[in-house]
This record gives C-alpha cells, sequence and structure tokens, in this order.
C-alpha cells in the first residue's frame, strides 16, 4: 500500500523505535502493569490539581480564550520564567523576557531551535547515553542527523565526555556539516550531573569549531537528599557563559549557548506541554524560534506555569518533591542492593540506570528479557534505547517518580522475576 508520506517521514518512521513498541509480548497487560518506562513525575499530582482549579477559578479571564501572543509568548509567564531562572539557576547575566520563548515543552524547543539552526542534512552531535527522544526529535521536522558520542563505560561516562565529542567529531563523515552539540544536564538516563570542568570543556570544544551547544535542564531542580558528598552539584549553562577560563583559554561565546526547561518534570506537568528556550545573546534567533513556535502553547497551560513559578509557597513545593522522590527512590535502590544489582547512583532526576538483566550477553536477549518483566506486571525502558557503551546489554532505566505504595509494589514484582528467571 502507497501511504503517500514523504520520503523523509518513510525514513523517520523506519529508524524510530518508539518507547510504545517496548512490551510487544501478546500476554502484556497495560491495565494492571505497573509502567515505570516513561519519563513521568507523579509523586506531587495530588498538590498540583488542586493548584491548578484554583487558579482557573480565580484568574481566568476572557482574554485567555484568545491566540497567545507570537512574539516569543505570554509576556507576563516569560517574566515569571526569568524571575525562576534568576532565582534558582545562577546566570552570570540577568536573564530577562526578551530572552526567553515559551514553547510546548523542551522537545517543542529542542525541534523548533534545530530548525533554526541547521539545514536539511546538517548533524548534531548527542552525548550518550542519551534520552531516546534526543534522536527522534531532531529527524522529523528538521531533517537533521545526529551523531552519537559513546562513552567507554556507564558507571563513569561523564569523565568521558570530551574525548567522546572529539572521537565523533573526528570520524564524522561531513565535519562541515556538524552545527551544534546536545546535551542533557542533569542527564537522562543516568540521573547525574556534568562537572562544572566537563562543562566548559564542552562549551570550549564548541566555541573552537564554531558550534552551538544546547543544555537541556529540564531536570535541574528535582534532587535526591541521598545523593553522594563527592556527586557533582548541578550547573547551569547560564552561569558559566562569561570567560571563567583562565588566561589564553577560548572564550565561550553567549551567543551560541542555549538552555531548554519545561515545568514536565519538576511540577509533573508533562501533560499540560509548557516550556522555553533561553537564550541570552541572539536575538535573531529568540526572533526565529518566536516565529516557529507561534501559537503552539494554551493559555491555560501558561496561566498555570505563571502563577505556579510565583507562588510563595514554591520553595516548600520543590523541598516536597525532592523528599517523596528520595523516599520512592530509597526503596528502588535498598532492593537493588540486595539483590547485588549494579546501578548508577542517581543524584538529579526521576529514574536510575541499573544493569537489571545481569546474565544478558545481546540485544535479542535483553528485549525478550525486558518483555518477559513486563507480561510480569512492571514495565521499564531497555538500555538499547539510549545509544549508550556498546556491547553493554540488560540496562534499564528504571523511573521511581511514583507513591511509596506503587514503588513497594514495584518492587515485589521484579523481586518475584528475577527469582523466577533464576530458578
Amino acid at each position: 500500500m502507497n501511504s503517500g508520506l514523504s520520503k523523509r517521514m518513510v525514513k523517520v518512521l523506519e529508524e524510530t523505535r518508539p518507547p510504545s513498541a517496548l512490551a510487544t509480548a501478546k500476554k502484556y497487560n497495560a491495565a494492571t502493569a505497573i509502567d515505570l518506562s516513561l519519563a513521568q513525575n507523579e509523586v506531587l499530582r495530588s498538590e498540583l490539581i488542586e493548584f491548578l482549579k484554583t487558579t482557573v477559578e480565580d484568574h481566568l479571564a476572557t482574554e485567555h480564550f484568545s491566540l497567545p501572543p507570537g512574539d516569543g509568548g505570554d509576556l507576563t509567564l516569560r517574566a515569571s520564567l526569568a524571575n525562576f531562572l534568576n532565582s534558582y539557576f545562577n546566570p552570570i547575566h540577568h536573564v530577562t523576557p526578551q530572552h526567553i520563548v515559551v514553547t510546548a515543552g523542551t522537545s517543542d524547543a529542542l525541534e523548533n531551535l534545530i530548525q533554526a539552526i541547521c539545514d536539511d542534512g546538517d548533524s548534531v552531535i548527542i552525548p550518550g547515553p542519551c534520552w531516546y527522544s534526543f534522536e527522534s526529535v531532531f529527524k522529523t521536522k528538521p531533517n537533521v542527523n545526529t551523531i552519537i558520542a559513546r562513552p567507554p563505560t556507564y558507571q563513569n561516562y561523564d569523565n568521558y565526555l570530551l574525548a567522546s565529542l572529539q572521537a565523533a567529531y573526528n570520524f564524522a563523515d561531513d565535519r562541515a556539516r556538524i552545527k551544534a552539540v546536545a546535551i542533557s544536564n542533569p542527564h537522562n538516563p543516568t540521573a547525574r550531573c556534568y562537572p562544572r570542568k566537563a562543562l566548559v570543556e564542552c562549551m570550549e570544544f564548541c566555541q573552537e569549531r564554531d558550534l552551538h551547544v544546547i543544555f537541556d535542564e529540564i531536570y535541574a531542580l528535582c534532587s535526591l537528599r541521598s545523593a553522594p558528598d563527592d556527586a557533582p552539584d548541578f550547573v547551569s549553562a547560564l552561569s558559566l557563559t562569561e570567560p571563567l577560563m583562565p588566561e589564553g583559554a577560548v572564550k565561550v561565546d553567549p551567543s551560541r549557548v542555549h538552555v531548554v526547561w519545561s515545568a514536565s518534570k519538576l511540577f509533573g506537568s508533562s501533560g499540560l506541554r509548557i516550556g522555553c528556550l533561553i537564550s541570552q545573546q541572539n536575538p535573531q534567533l529568540i526572533k526565529a524560534v518566536s516565529m516557529l513556535t507561534t501559537s503552539h502553547t494554551t493559555n491555560i497551560s501558561a496561566l498555570y506555569l505563571t502563577h505556579l513559578l510565583s507562588w510563595s509557597q514554591l520553595p516548600t513545593l520543590i523541598a516536597l518533591n525532592s523528599e517523596r522522590l528520595t523516599s520512592s527512590y530509597l526503596i528502588l535502590a535498598r532492593a537493588l542492593q540486595s539483590w547485588n544489582v549494579d546501578f548508577i547512583t542517581p543524584t538529579h532526576g526521576i529514574f536510575l540506570f541499573a544493569k537489571l538483566g545481569m546474565k544478558i550477553k545481546s540485544q535479542v536477549e535483553e528485549k525478550a528479557f525486558f518483555n518477559r518483566l513486563a507480561v510480569q506486571g512492571v514495565k521499564v525502558s531497555p538500555g538499547r534505547l539510549y545509544s549508550g557503551v556498546e556491547l553493554e546489554y540488560g540496562w534499564a532505566r528504571i523511573r521511581f517518580s511514583v507513591k511509596e505504595e506503587v514503588m513497594h509494589e514495584a518492587v515485589g514484582r521484579i523481586k518475584a522475576f528475577l527469582e523466577r528467571e533464576e530458578a
């Protein structure tokens, strides 16, 4: 059958591995399974639904039924975002509403940012392991190639950021078509932060080659209270654009440094589709992305986030998020430790990366293993989707951003499954 699709979209469909296809076994029951595969935060939903109801009841007006403004998005929201970023992200240069474009989440921000700086057939380097959508989002509308800079190990992947970027760049088929590096910090799927030194080196690497550098900082404030003392803290790219390097070192051009953020992870609001792009010294880029994202966001989401970010109880809400994430994480971590399962200790985020399939030796075995786990009632996100360390199998991203009772139930099901696998 001739689908009538463009050649570009046919190629995307052939190459894309959608998360919905992870558990394909016929006996998988989505109604009873615990889904720990999606990057959604559920620990604040009871508080947030009440806040949303109150916000709409108290502040919804007739103008919210009109189209949103097309020159960067709702100005009041951009002002609230600027205040939020200035308060929590420690920017060197004060963030203003003119530095911000409101978008329908981070995927929308990334997609349209790439469309603004890349032509069809250009390439973007992404350090691995990487968030699944980091690859797929660039291949649809922008039609951009992705080059994965794979690390040699999972446990110390952050020590190899510069080396892996250099290798990916040096071995690229057409270096002239590489236009940017896109990096998640805090990292997805490992839920850790890159050290300040590694981030500066990444910026210098891009500066030397006239590349844009894009930071997805969506997990910035989802900190865990159990983080090891020697773990790197979150450092926003907004705090690194001043020339802090020693005399003679490469200076970073802030017009080529861009940050994306959304409310989806910190405030458990993935379905409201509201986020932003921040670029402080590139007004032409801000104008371009504003044109590309005109009317993408909804006024209800903008109204909600505007008031949430200016709420007097916001610090308490952020602290409560960390407290609940930490409690659920510890339930999972203690179980994995008791089973002698290796995992990367998370510090910022809503999941951990664990070698759940300890004896798996191939992708085929990995797929079958995690399908069997899904049939037994727990769905996780297999490591093969994250373009990580080659010939490493059995890893999975496991979400813990659920209620404690759900996490206890999930742990019980995983334990029973692993015992059956060993029998």
